[in-house]
């Protein structure tokens, strides 16, 4: 690698940890004229590096989401590092050789990345906001946890949360959250439920507490189009998702005395079938009904909660052995 090349990778590093850096600090920081940092700046930019200058005294900056050396520091890592930048050449000569190139390199990184989160975060809250008000506020307010729920999801860290849903608790249950999904004037946490060892949707106005863990996970493999037509079958703007249930012929001659957690929207008496339009956030409260009525009722579709049905029968086999 020739010194030239070195140096371009130095300023490029220099200028994502300092926007603004003048040519004139360039130039210390890498042992060389002004004239040869102007010469490099010309080369950087005809490899297409988005480097630009922001104006007499305001110095370079990159334009846009250019980045080098992913790093994830928590606040407080972050906080502790950037406080070494005040005391540094009073302590350079106690320094190995080249740490305060390793320096300028994590934080070029760090100011980058928090940057986007905190850009993401604002615009996924903005348009949080605009949702509620378009929409009403019939639903309540967005969840407070709306921030936490966002970081962990863009750092893929695990959190352990409480959370209801039509008086049903949960405590202290662990979620790794892949994803949020905007439905009318509520927001669903798409993610991996460790209790039952499968993918759920939550509606985050349903958690009472979220804990970050210091777990982090990974969603390769989580195709959230395939999850969204095996779980939610959605008519475009339908808030409501399509059950049809089997029940046994005796449960069909006495069902129409129990009182049904939903009128159904469809009856097939003679194969049994019995259709339920159930309200997205509804949709465990109407399983766990199903679940009432044991081994004479079955969900035929949405095969998402088939296989939570399933799941869960395969947990209690387990303890009953």
């Amino acid at each position: 690698m020739t010194d030239r090349l070195i140096r371009l990778m130095r300023i490029i590093t220099l200028v994502q940890a300092k926007p603004g850096i003048l040519a004139r600090e360039l130039a210390e920081r890498c042992g060389n004229s002004e004239r040869t940092i102007y010469r490099d700046m010309d080369a950087l930019s005809a490899m297409h590096i988005p480097i630009t200058h922001l104006g007499h005294g305001k110095g370079y900056a990159f334009i846009g989401n250019f980045a080098l050396y992913p790093l994830d520091l928590s606040e407080e890592e972050s906080a502790a590092f950037s406080q070494l930048r005040g005391i540094m050449n009073d302590i350079k000569p106690l320094l190995p050789a080249h740490f305060e190139d390793a320096y300028e390199k994590i934080m070029a990184a760090e100011y980058k990345q928090k940057a986007e989160r905190e850009e993401k975060m604002e615009s996924v809250k903005k348009e949080a906001g605009q949702h509620w008000t378009e929409r009403g506020t019939s639903q309540g307010e967005p969840s407070p946890f709306l921030t936490e729920i966002l970081l962990a999801i863009m750092k893929q860290r695990s959190f352990q949360a409480d959370y209801s849903e039509n008086a049903y608790e949960e405590k202290e249950i662990q979620i790794d959250p892949y994803c949020l999904v905007p439905l009318e004037n509520r927001y669903h946490l798409i993610g991996f439920c460790h209790r039952f060892g499968m993918i759920r949707a939550f509606h985050i106005n349903g958690f009472s507490s979220v804990r970050p863990l210091n777990r982090f996970f990974s969603k390769e493999q989580f195709d959230l189009q395939s999850f969204m037509k095996q779980k939610w079958r959605l008519d475009q703007d339908s808030l409501e998702i399509e059950f049809k249930v089997k029940f046994s012929e005796r449960m069909m001659d006495w069902i129409k005395y129990e009182e049904l957690f939903v009128k159904p929207s469809k009856v097939d008496r003679q194969s049994r079938f019995l259709h339920f339009k159930v309200a997205v956030e509804q949709d465990i409260g109407f399983v766990r009904w199903i679940m009432k009525f044991e081994e004479e009722a079955e969900i035929v579709e949405p095969f998402y909660y088939r296989d939570m049905m399933r799941v869960q029968l395969e947990r209690w086999l387990l303890i009953y052995k």
